[in-house]
């Protein structure tokens, strides 16, 4: 079977314009919030606990 020379010239050139094509736009992020370091209260603040089983020497 024969190779269609416009089919191979159609896809070398396509590979050749991807080659300088540039990327595509992403859309924009909004814009990083401030961050803070500023204590936070006391009543936010929880103790890392195991919920369920107390503690128990084996």
């Amino acid at each position: 079977m024969p190779i269609d020379p416009y089919a191979a010239l159609n896809a070398m050139l396509r590979a050749e314009a991807a080659r300088f094509t540039p990327p595509a736009r992403k859309p924009e992020r909004p814009a990083p919030q401030a961050v803070t370091t500023e204590p936070k209260a006391e009543s936010e603040h929880q103790p890392a606990v195991a919920a369920g089983k107390p503690d128990t020497a084996a």
